[in-house]
């Protein structure tokens, strides 16, 4: 007998998410990460674990080790490796005395996968309890957004994600980066009416936000990608219409007049927006 449950059971009980990292390393160590977490973004979860690997071998700070971890959680449950993730996990738990929101997640998530219902339940009442100490608005929020990416990444629901996103906005209604995230999440899943109203709000509250237009344009072109099955730059000369041009011309000029550099989007332009 299969004694599984969603996940999702779980963690609609937790009431507050605790725990907002705040990483101290260097300048090659944070682009280090970022390529690794970019990586495991992506689901490549092999070439995760080996872009994790060379950041630990040069990042040694406790944040880095914690860091470290997490990322090789996720790629092992990812992998469906979880003793593995579990292992991952505690070690970002032990470095952090208990206070790794992601590295409960993990642990969470590995749990439910193996049919430990218990532990996994106790796993996420250690959130609960980490957030019912923290009195931090602005962190709380942080957290909900990490939550909501964590959700839509790894489990795959939007429905969820949006529950901690909406949470996050009422609690930090003014943090533009909450809803750059919410128009990206329904990017990814193609639903990009949801996506520009969220991009819509967010250039209202910060209008030369480089993230935000960068986020935008390549959600447009992304848009048009599938209304016309095709990422050539000739085709979609082609078949695009005048106004469809402009308004994502537009918008990949801004992301460029606000300090974007990509060569592939200058060789694009050049070639529509011209």
């Amino acid at each position: 007998m299969n004694l599984k449950i969603p996940l999702t059971a779980f963690m609609l009980t937790l009431i507050h998410i605790n725990h907002a990292q705040t990483f101290t390393m260097g300048k090659k160590c944070r682009a280090s990460l970022e390529n690794a977490k970019t990586v495991l973004k992506s689901k490549n979860y092999t070439q995760a674990l080996d872009q994790f690997a060379l950041f630990s071998a040069k990042c040694r700070t406790k944040d880095a080790k914690e860091a470290n971890a997490i990322g090789n959680a996720e790629a092992y449950n990812g992998l469906e490796r979880y003793e593995e993730a579990i292992v991952e996990a505690d070690y970002a738990l032990k470095i952090t005395k208990n206070k790794s929101l992601n590295g409960f997640f993990q642990k969470a998530v590995a749990q439910n996968k193996m049919g430990d219902i218990v532990g996994s339940k106790k796993s996420l009442n250690s959130v609960m309890k980490l957030t019912e100490n923290n009195k931090n608005i602005t962190q709380r929020a942080s957290n909900y957004a990490l939550m909501a990416a964590l959700y839509e990444r790894q489990l795959n629901e939007t429905d969820s994600a949006q529950i901690y996103l909406d949470k996050a906005k009422a609690l930090d209604p003014n943090n533009v980066n909450i809803l750059i995230q919410e128009g990206s999440m329904y990017s990814t899943k193609k639903d990009f009416v949801r996506a520009f109203e969220s991009y819509d709000k967010a250039q209202n509250m910060e209008p030369e936000n480089i993230e935000l237009s960068i986020s935008r344009s390549n959600t447009r072109l992304r848009m048009m990608e599938e209304k016309y099955g095709t990422k050539k730059a000739q085709e979609l000369r082609m078949k695009m219409s005048t106004d469809e041009k402009k308004t994502l011309c537009d918008d990949l000029n801004k992301a460029k007049s606000l300090g974007y550099k990509n060569m592939n989007r200058e060789l694009f332009m050049a070639l529509i927006c011209n």
